[in-house]
């Protein structure tokens, strides 16, 4: 394989650190570039050169298009992979690094614009026969006024983009004008075109998508398809392949369609054409995306091919040399997304430092993350991507659970336990789910997470905290002062507060393990592994693993993807002394505090102004996605402490309000 010399990947996360390991495995050098706050991110260590973009906001970063060409011109790259998000599907900039005497790595900027905007490729792919969704596609006036010939409920969409972005469904028309104006100003802060379209909603569907692979010349093959089904608010979280859930013959017919497509606009490079499957198998093509796909891993795994590798290929303008009767669907693949949000509250995204990180040995796990990155409101929240190949969808669900559980990432809160809780219900496993699935069953698995997070593991987590802080091995990196002193030969008896709640253990060692008792139970434990911030022992002969972090105060432990906060007096920088309550009066006002990081967007109240409890103070948004901040309690707005565009802090104290 011929090869540029060096490549600039405009991105960042987990996806450059992607093309990044295919690049270098074929020879290219990698110039990266990185904004401030991503400067730990592996993408940047990996590198052969990196350089920083200055600037606050992501137009000087990684939007500025004129700044990264001429990075790409200055230090000798030859060509521009533009991962996914971001520039990826803007032809105006695939142009610009084109006419700058650079390869882009990606479709055409004509094929781009062609496909890019919903309503001109909708009408595109109706003449080519393929079957689209019944639809209105005119100025938000007329739209108003077509409203009335779809069958309710409808779909208003962003014409410019995808991802969930400016996406509303309208149950009632009176709703249409607030819906329409919501998505319109959404669309164009996160797409800059305001277009919009509405379509009749399909209300029980599955998301089904084809990859597609062409050279620009005509020849183009698939590489078969994927169930992206399992989605909240549009935002896929589950991703499969190939699709179990849908026969042979559609299977067959969605390929005709999307090779129809791709080869009618002689499609140069990697990309996906997705279509919606209702319940009687009739599909619909939703739209094409001229990049690389977040879940392009299980395709990869399925058919053994890099689809990476194949961009870079086609970039320098390699014929397409894979024929379709030689590529094969060999077993399951299954990949998730792990955000750092908290599913408990509202999926809020959440912040803070990575203490440390500890990779599954049983999936493959993307990512950008390393010891010590802080986590920036100005990006998504997703940290990176497991995925797990086997040979049946069973036994790749099997292998998945027990990933989830081997993952470790230190310091923040995410989704493994309620990606966990998904992959265990009934309903998920017999493949009976649609894109409205886990919308639907969010209450139900919401309240079942924090009854999981209720019945603790006491004995487990007990003893993991006292093996961690007082009987970790001199010889490690970890030891604490007590453990150098010898603490435990005259400390016996300890008070550990699991939660909200106190515990007495007493610790008899022995020769190679220790008799630990709890209340009126007795354990026999025998550490068997430290290692970083795991530790592995029994408990009466079960085999444990316990995940352990310190933060201000407390230690956190992950269980069975599970996190746990515990403390003691017997830990020097966790002691905490008595506070006596102190009641000086009846309360008279709210404080409302930021329980999130971001950046707000609207404030929808003023001082004076009478609020209901449960009254939409301000939106915020963080980590691409919006969040409103309403009001605990009926009320009076006193002082408002934030404006529209104020970067907020978690914990930032943001209205005041008399009660």
């Amino acid at each position: 394989m011929k090869h540029f010399q060096k490549i600039l990947i405009a991105n960042r996360g987990e996806i450059a650190v992607r093309i990044l390991k295919t690049a270098q495995k074929f020879g290219v050098q990698v110039l990266a570039v990185y904004a401030a706050e991503d400067a730990a991110s592996k993408h940047v260590e990996l590198a052969d050169q990196a350089i920083l973009l200055e600037g606050d906001e992501l137009q000087e970063t990684y939007l500025n298009q004129d700044k990264l060409i001429s990075i790409a011109l200055d230090h000798g790259a030859q060509a521009i992979h533009p991962g996914y998000g971001f520039l990826s599907e803007n032809a105006g900039f695939a142009e610009k690094v084109e006419q700058a005497g650079l390869a882009f790595i990606g479709a055409t900027p004509a094929q781009i614009r062609l496909m890019g905007e919903k309503r001109q490729a909708i009408a595109f792919v109706e003449r080519l026969g393929v079957p689209i969704i019944p639809g209105k596609r005119a100025s938000v006036d007329e739209l108003i006024q077509l409203a009335p010939e779809l069958d309710l409920p409808i779909l208003v969409k962003a014409s410019g983009g995808g991802g969930g972005k400016g996406m509303e469904v309208v149950h009632d028309l009176a709703q249409l004008p607030k819906a329409l104006k919501q998505a319109q100003r959404l669309a164009l802060q996160y797409f800059g075109n305001d277009e919009l379209l509405i379509e009749k909603y399909l209300s029980v569907a599955r998301h089904i998508e084809v990859q597609v692979l062409g050279d620009g010349s005509g020849k183009a093959v698939h590489l078969f398809e994927r169930e992206c089904s399992i989605q909240r608010r549009y935002q896929k979280l589950i991703e499969e392949a190939p699709a179990s859930s849908i026969s042979e013959n559609t299977k067959k017919k969605l390929y005709e369609a999307a090779l129809t497509i791709v080869r009618a606009i002689e499609y140069r490079g990697a990309g996906t054409i997705e279509f919606l499957v209702d319940e009687q198998e009739n599909f619909y093509f939703l739209e094409m995306n001229t990049r690389l796909q977040v879940e392009h891993p299980v395709t990869e795994l399925i058919t053994g091919i890099d689809l990476v590798e194949w961009q870079l290929r086609i970039a320098l303008g390699e014929q397409l040399s894979l024929q379709q009767h030689q590529l094969t669907a060999n077993g399951h693949a299954i990949e998730l997304r792990v955000c750092a949000e908290d599913p408990t509250n509202q999926f809020m995204p959440t912040s803070g430092h990575i203490h440390d990180l500890i990779e599954p040995e049983s999936a493959r796990w993307d990512s950008f993350l390393t010891t010590g990155f802080h986590l920036s409101s100005n990006y998504d929240s997703l940290l990176g991507k497991l995925i797990v190949h086997g040979q049946s969808r069973a036994e790749v669900l099997e292998q998945m659970r027990q990933s989830v559980d081997s993952l470790f990432v230190g310091g923040v809160k995410t989704n493994q336990q309620f990606l966990k809780m998904v992959l265990a219900q009934p309903a998920f496993n017999q493949n009976q789910i649609s894109t409205r699935w886990l919308e639907e069953s969010l209450p139900a698995l919401l309240r079942e997470e924090e009854m999981e997070g209720e019945k603790r593991p006491v004995a487990e987590l007990l003893v993991g905290y006292l093996l961690h802080h007082f009987y970790r091995p001199n010889s490690t990196d970890r030891a604490t002062s007590w453990t150098e002193m010898g603490y435990w030969r005259f400390q016996q008896k300890f008070q550990v507060k699991l939660e909200e709640e106190w515990h007495a253990i007493e610790v008899s060692p022995k020769a190679n393990s220790w008799q630990m008792s709890w209340g009126n139970q007795l354990f026999q434990v025998v550490p068997k592994q430290w290692k970083s911030s795991s530790i592995q022992f029994s408990l009466n002969d079960k085999d444990i693993v316990i995940f352990i972090s310190e933060e201000a105060g407390l230690s956190r432990i992950q269980y069975l993807s599970q996190l746990y906060s515990l403390r003691s007096n017997h830990v020097a920088n966790q002691v905490q002394l008595q506070r006596k309550a102190v009641v000086v009066g009846e309360t008279k006002s709210d404080r409302v505090v930021a329980d999130l990081f971001g950046k707000v967007v609207d404030v929808l109240v003023k001082p004076g102004d009478v609020l209901q409890k449960g009254q939409t103070l301000l939106v915020i948004e963080s980590m691409k996605s919006e969040f409103t901040i309403q009001s605990p309690a009926n009320a009076v707005v006193k002082t408002i402490h934030v404006s529209k565009g104020h970067l907020v802090q978690d914990k930032e104290l943001l209205v005041d309000l008399e009660s």
